[in-house]
C-alpha cells in the first residue's frame, strides 16, 4: 500500500508545471507540490503562476499554518462562538483557521482588538509564525524583533530559497517554500518538525503519501454511461496526463477532491489462472498468464477462491488499478479480450496430467503492447519461432495464440492531436517497437511526435469500435531497443591477407586522428571522410568478389568476411566483449549493437558523429545550427589517450571540451546515444 501511494505522489508531482522561479529557489516546485498535497494551496492556485505570485493575507496565512500542523484534521471541529476580534466573526473567510492560529499563538491580534485578516504578511511576520510552530518563543531568541526572528530563521534554514528581505510582502509561492523548510527543520526539542505531525521526513525530503492516501477516493469500477463525480483540472489515464475525461465500462478510477484530480486505469489482465497465493481459500495474489497480481478487493479474492468454486484453471479478466492491483474481475461470458505482441521465447517441459501420466507441455512467452510479458500454454507440436507477431485471445473456453499477418499504416504521427495519418489514436493506445529477433519495448506517445512513418515501419495495428488505433506494433523505428556504447578494440577471427589493411587501424588510433582533426577544425570534412572510406572498403571486398565470380558467390564472400571478430566496447560503467561470426563495418566511437533475445549479436552499426557547439537540457546544437535530441539513457564519457571514463552530463561543457555526439539513424531516432568529451587543454 505504501509503495502505491509513493508512486501516486510522484504522479501528482508530474502534473505541476515547472514555473520560472529565482535561481536560489531550488526547492520551489517541490514546495508547491507538497503544499498542494497538504491543502496549503488549492489546485487552481498551484497551477497558476499569477495566483502563486499574489500576496498572502493574514487570514490566508492562518489557514496555511493550520494545514501544516497537527490541527489540520480538526478544523471542522472548531465552533466559533461570538467574535474573536472586532473584524473577525463566524462569517469571515478563514475564521476557523484564525481561531486555531491565535489559540496556538502562531499569530496574534492587535491592541485595538482587530486581527486585520486582509493585511499582507511580511517576511519577518511569517518567520515569527514558523518559529512558533517549531516551539521557539521570543524569549528563546537572542535580540529584538524582527532581527532576532530573521536571524534564527536563517540559522534553521527557514529562509533557504527565499529572496525576500525585511518588510517585504510574502507571496503564496514564498509561503509554500517557507513552510516546506519548516517541515524539514529541527524543533526546539531536537525533532524534525514534519515527523512530529505524522509525516515522514528523511534527507531533507517530505513524504506526504499518508495525507495523499487519506484524500484519495476509490477504486471505483465504471458502469455504462457513468460520469465522473468531480470536474477535475487534471486527469491521468494509465498514469499519463491527458485532456480526455472519457470513462468506459469497466474502467477503474480514483479521485481526490482536494487535488481536484482523477486517475483512470484501462489496463486489464486476461487469461487462465495458474496459481493463487498463499492458499486457495483466502488468496491475496493471483497469477494469470504467467504474471502475478496483488489482490486489492475482497470481491476479487472471494470470486477466485475455492469458497466460490473459482481458482486455478479459471479463465478471468482482472480489472487493474493503481500499481496493477486487481480491484475488479470479469468471469464467464464477460471474458473477451485480445492482446498483441511478439514472441520472445518458447520452451517445452515435462508435465504430469491429473492421472499422473507424463506428457510434454509447451509454454510461449509473449511481450505484449502494454509492456507485460505473458506466458501461454500451446499445443506441444506447434513450432512458434522467436520474433513472430502473435495475438492472444481469451474467451470463457480458454486462451488461444495465433500468428497475425502484417497490417501497415503510414503517415505523420501527431502526438498533440493524437493522429497517425488519417487515423485517430485511442486515448489508451499502446505502442510497441520490435525487432525480428523478438526484442521489443513500449513507446511513449511523444517519442514519435512529428515522425512520418512509412508502411515498412509498421508491422501491425488494430482499431477499436470507434475506428481509432488502439494497438500499434512498429518495426525498429525508435532505435531504443539497441545497445549503445563506445568501441574500444576489435580483433578479426580470420587473419586472411584480404583483411590486413582493415585490421591495422584500431579505434584508439582513429580517435587520436579525430582529436587532431578537432584541433584543426577538420573533424567532419577530413577525418570522418577517411573513416567512411574505410567502411566502404569492407563493401568493396564483397562487391569485388561478386564481380569476379559467377558461381559459388556466397562461399567466396563468406571466406573473406566470415570468421567474424571480437568487439570490446564501453557500455555504461563497464566494458563488454561480443564475439560474432560476421565482420561488421564499425570503426571507432559510438556503435549500436543489436542482440538476439538469447544475447547473441544480430547486427552492429557505426553511429554517425556530430561536433557539438552547445549543450541543452535535452538536446545539443552543432556549429551549423542543427539540433539533435539526446536519448533518455545517453551515455557520457571523458576520453583521454584511448581510454573512456564514464561521467555525467553536468561534469562537462562546450567551453572547456571538444564534444562529439554519436547519432543513430532510425526513423524516429536521430538522437545522440553516446557523447564523448575531450578536454581542450
Amino acid at each position: 500500500m505504501k509503495k502505491r501511494f509513493l508512486s501516486l505522489l510522484l504522479a501528482v508531482c508530474i502534473l505541476l508545471p515547472i514555473f520560472a522561479v529565482p535561481a536560489a529557489a531550488v526547492n520551489a516546485n517541490t514546495a508547491i507540490q507538497t503544499a498542494r498535497t497538504m491543502g496549503v494551496l488549492d489546485a487552481a492556485t498551484a497551477q497558476s503562476p499569477e495566483a502563486l505570485a499574489a500576496p498572502v493575507t493574514r487570514g490566508e496565512f492562518a489557514r496555511m499554518l493550520t494545514m501544516v500542523s497537527s490541527y489540520r484534521e480538526t478544523v471542522n471541529e472548531q465552533i466559533l462562538v461570538g467574535s474573536l476580534f472586532t473584524d473577525v466573526n463566524s462569517s469571515t473567510a478563514n475564521a476557523p483557521y484564525i481561531r486555531i492560529a491565535v489559540q496556538q499563538n502562531w499569530l496574534t491580534g492587535y491592541t485595538d482588538g482587530t486581527f486585520r485578516p486582509e493585511d499582507p504578511v511580511t517576511l519577518e511576520a511569517a518567520c515569527a509564525s514558523a518559529l512558533r510552530l517549531l516551539g521557539f518563543a521570543p524569549s528563546d531568541l537572542t535580540g529584538a524583533f524582527p532581527a532576532a526572528q530573521l536571524n534564527k530563521a536563517t540559522e534553521l534554514g527557514l529562509r533557504a530559497g527565499l529572496a525576500r528581505s525585511q518588510g517585504e510582502t510574502m507571496t503564496r509561492s514564498d509561503c509554500a517554500v517557507l513552510l516546506y523548510n519548516t517541515l524539514i527543520a529541527t524543533t526546539k526539542n531536537g525533532s524534525t518538525y514534519g515527523n512530529t505531525i505524522g509525516l515522514s521526513v528523511s534527507d531533507g525530503q517530505v513524504d506526504t503519501s499518508t495525507i495523499l492516501a487519506s484524500s484519495l477516493k476509490g477504486p471505483f469500477i465504471a458502469g455504462a454511461s457513468e460520469m465522473l463525480p468531480i470536474s477535475p483540472t487534471t486527469v491521468y489515464r494509465n498514469d499519463e496526463v491527458t485532456d480526455s475525461l472519457e470513462l468506459n465500462v469497466n474502467d477503474v478510477y480514483y479521485y481526490s477532491e482536494s487535488l481536484n484530480a482523477v486517475w483512470i486505469y484501462t489496463t486489464k489482465a486476461s487469461g487462465r489462472i495458474t496459481s493463487v497465493s498463499p492458499n486457495a481459500a483466502a488468496p491475496t495474489s493471483v497469477t494469470v498468464a504467467g504474471v502475478t497480481y496483488q489482490i486489492g478487493s475482497t470481491d476479487v479474492a472471494y470470486r477466485i477462491s475455492s469458497l466460490s468454486g473459482g481458482g486455478v484453471g479459471q479463465v478471468v479478466t482482472l480489472l487493474l488499478g493503481m500499481e496493477d492491483v486487481a480491484v475488479g474481475i470479469l468471469t464467464g461470458e464477460e471474458v473477451d479480450l485480445s492482446y498483441y505482441g511478439v514472441v520472445q521465447a518458447s520452451s517445452r517441459s515435462l508435465t504430469l496430467d491429473n492421472n499422473d501420466t507424463a506428457d510434454v507441455m509447451q509454454t510461449v512467452r509473449v511481450l505484449c503492447t502494454d509492456g507485460t510479458v505473458r506466458s501461454i500454454r500451446v499445443d506441444k507440436n506447434l513450432n512458434i519461432p522467436t520474433g513472430w507477431l502473435v495475438s492472444i485471445t481469451s474467451t470463457p473456453e480458454g486462451e488461444k495464440l495465433q500468428s497475425i499477418s502484417k497490417k501497415s499504416v503510414s503517415g505523420l504521427f501527431d502526438a498533440a492531436n493524437r493522429t497517425l495519418g488519417a487515423y485517430k489514436l485511442a486515448n489508451d493506445v499502446e505502442i510497441l517497437d520490435t525487432l525480428p529477433d523478438g526484442s521489443a519495448g513500449t513507446v511513449r506517445l511523444d517519442r514519435l511526435d512529428g515522425v512520418t512513418l512509412s508502411g515498412s515501419d509498421v508491422r501491425y495495428y488494430s482499431l477499436n469500435d470507434r475506428g481509432e488505433i488502439d494497438r500499434l506494433v512498429l518495426d525498429d523505428v525508435t532505435g531504443d531497443i539497441w545497445t549503445y556504447g563506445c568501441l574500444m578494440s576489435w580483433t578479426t577471427n580470420n587473419k586472411s591477407s584480404t583483411l590486413d589493411e582493415l585490421t591495422s587501424l584500431q579505434p584508439s588510433d582513429v580517435l587520436m586522428q579525430m582529436a587532431s582533426g578537432l584541433l584543426t577544425g577538420s573533424l567532419l570534412s577530413d577525418i570522418w571522410g577517411e573513416l567512411t572510406g574505410s567502411t566502404g572498403r569492407w563493401t568493396s571486398i564483397a562487391l569485388g568478389l561478386l564481380a569476379n565470380n559467377t558461381s559459388g558467390l556466397m562461399s567466396n564472400i563468406l571466406s573473406t568476411i566470415a570468421g567474424g571478430a571480437s568487439y570490446t566496447y564501453m557500455n555504461g560503467t563497464s566494458s563488454t566483449t561480443d564475439t560474432t561470426n560476421v565482420l561488421y563495418p564499425v570503426l571507432a566511437g559510438g556503435i549500436g549493437v543489436r542482440h538476439e533475445v538469447t544475447g547473441a549479436v544480430r547486427g552492429m552499426v557505426q553511429l554517425q558523429p556530430i561536433l557539438i557547439e552547445s549543450l541543452g537540457p535535452a538536446s545539443v546544437t552543432t556549429a551549423g545550427g542543427a539540433r539533435y535530441e539526446t536519448a533518455d539513457d545517453m551515455q557520457v564519457y571523458l576520453w583521454h589517450m584511448g581510454v573512456y571514463y564514464p561521467t555525467l552530463l553536468p561534469t562537462i561543457n562546450a567551453e572547456d571540451y571538444f564534444l562529439i555526439g554519436w547519432v543513430d539513424s532510425c526513423t524516429a531516432g536521430h538522437q545522440v546515444r553516446v557523447l564523448t568529451a575531450l578536454r581542450k587543454n
